[in-house]
């Protein structure tokens, strides 16, 4: 019987195991309901688009759909989630952003003691192993390989000048002293190889003999007695099988699927276990609710030259020379990840920190890389996404098998100010795009056709364009307050030996990539269990 049971091998998960089976007198049992994760696609970092596509032959994706979005016309938004050991980290654009210090006080702020942006900063850097070297703000000796990214694409070398012709400040470090500014992202990669939870906190634990890893094994629920937790059930090769926990079962499930494992086993909304015939364990109105992400709108562009990746018949001749050179030595656009450069502005000169992030992508690119027509051509893409968003979904049961996707409601812009910011964003991004700078590199817009100028075309294309980050959390949230569903020390509010360790205690989302953060949490998660063990 092992001594903790984690549900979910991904960015948190991962990393909670990894570090509780450092203790070879600690028992551990991790179960994944992917796959191993052992592809080549998976390793390669620019094989990104790929690993997102809507097939059935996908089997590293949950290729999940929302509901339908009220603000967007009723668009159903297509969601790719990992789902193999390493979990996200292993599909993700591998940026590494940790977020703003401010957010981080807001969750101390909300009554989270213990994660303020002091309190976490030392778990960031437990994890690190940057390339700079070990530094006040980074680390240098944790499994993380943290490289930099390479921005000798033209149109990103472009986007930063034309940005600075505007007098947006440059910024060489993110996750620094400051988060304003454009520059070059830092990434989780290595050698050429994608650097995840799976390659750089899972592998090297596997061989370890207090550890146990289930594949393919699907969480069913969490067997309980009274409100302790004394077992899990999961299926795994189309039997249900139950491993027994002595100690605590840690549920790093992700922002859609730990809310449905906790909705199954009885803890969550009554109203919602009722109509669902569960029997309710512990009634907690928040399971599920509070669920957000950043809401995103791309600008496409033509490029004058045959620059960047297109998968028309040159672009396809020069590809298959790239994969050649990186078989070899892990060189070319494959050993990089999507988009090097962007940064961190604000909508209104008002605000008082960064709101808003952008993403260059050196590929006409739209739909998750579904529209292959438009990805013929030579171009860039550049995604704006707002960083603060007030919209707030939910994940419910779609039935009560543990072998149906969650039904997720993410509704996005139903909230004013986050079109308002949204529109202003699109705004900024658009200046520098049509800016001087930009026309040795910028044959014509694709994508809208040509420079909105009223809010009211704006707001028409974000209609019709809207989409999301790849961000989902929220729906277990860290707090004092009655939608809260864990505590400060991740435990489950009225269960004796329950936490949750994932994205989905953000009580709100930082601003910038979440996989930085979700480590961040598995890596403070195995210190707090450890210390919760210590005779008092």
């Amino acid at each position: 019987m092992p001594d903790y049971v984690i549900i979910g091998g991904g960015s948190s998960g991962g990393v909670i195991a990894s570090r509780l089976s450092e203790d070879r007198e600690t028992t551990v049992c991790l179960l994944e309901a992917g796959g191993s994760g052992n592809s080549p696609l998976v390793s390669t970092p620019g094989a990104f688009a790929a690993l997102i596509q809507d097939f059935a032959i996908n089997t590293h994706n949950w290729r999940y759909n929302t509901e339908p979005v009220t603000a967007l016309n009723g668009r159903r938004l297509y969601n790719p989630r990992g789902k193999m050991l390493g979990g996200s980290s292993g599909m993700n654009g591998m940026v590494y952003i940790r977020g703003d210090r401010s957010d981080f006080d807001n969750w101390h702020d909300l009554g989270n003691q213990g994660w303020s942006y002091n309190d976490v900063l030392p778990y960031f850097r437990k994890a690190e192993r940057n390339v700079r070297g070990e530094s006040q703000y980074h680390g240098a000796f944790g499994p993380l390989h943290v490289s930099e990214g390479d921005a000798s694409f033209e149109a990103y070398r472009a986007f930063i000048e034309a940005a600075a012709s505007l007098g947006y400040p440059q910024n060489n470090d993110f996750n620094g002293d400051t988060q304003e500014g454009i520059g070059v992202y830092q990434f989780t990669v290595k050698d050429g190889r994608r650097a995840g939870v799976k390659r750089c906190y899972i592998d090297p634990m596997l061989d370890r003999p207090n550890v146990r890893v289930e594949v393919n094994a699907r969480a069913r629920r969490i067997v309980f007695e009274g409100k302790r937790a004394v077992a899990v059930e999961f299926v795994q090769d189309g039997q249900v099988r139950r491993v027994d926990v002595q100690k605590e079962v840690i549920v790093s499930s992700g922002s859609f699927n730990s809310p449905q494992i906790l909705m199954l086993s009885g803890v969550g909304p009554r109203a919602e276990l009722d109509r669902h015939g569960i029997e309710v364990v512990q009634e907690i109105n928040g399971v599920g609710q509070n669920l957000h992400d950043h809401p995103d709108v791309m600008m496409i562009f033509e490029t004058r030259k045959r620059i960047g990746i297109a998968l028309n018949p040159l672009g396809l001749i020069k590809s298959t020379k790239d994969l050649l050179h990186y078989i070899v030595r892990k060189g070319s656009w494959l050993g990089n990840p999507p988009t090097a450069a962007g940064g961190f502005l604000r909508s209104d000169p008002d605000r008082d920190r960064p709101d808003f992030q952008l993403h260059v992508i050196p590929l006409a690119y739209r739909d998750h890389a579904r529209d292959y027509r438009l990805m013929t051509k030579w171009g860039f893409t550049v995604l704006i996404n707002i960083g603060h968003p007030k919209s707030r979904g939910a994940v419910r049961l779609r039935d009560s098998s543990a072998l149906s996707d969650p039904l997720i409601d993410l509704n996005l812009l139903s909230h004013p100010d986050d079109r308002t910011a949204l529109r202003n964003a699109f705004k900024i991004t658009q200046d520098i795009l049509f800016s001087e700078t930009m026309n040795d590199v910028v044959k014509r817009p694709l994508y809208p056709t040509h420079k909105l100028n009223e809010d009211q075309e704006i707001d028409a294309y974000l209609t019709e364009h809207v989409n999301h980050s790849y961000h989902p959390v929220g729906t277990c949230k860290m707090g004092t307050d009655a939608l809260a569903v864990v505590d400060t020390r991740l435990k489950v509010r009225g269960l004796q030996n329950v936490r949750v360790a994932d994205a989905s205690i953000m009580p709100t989302i930082i601003n910038g990539n979440t996989n930085a953060t979700c480590i961040m949490i598995g890596e403070k998660a195995a210190d707090m269990i450890v210390e919760d063990q210590r005779p008092q």
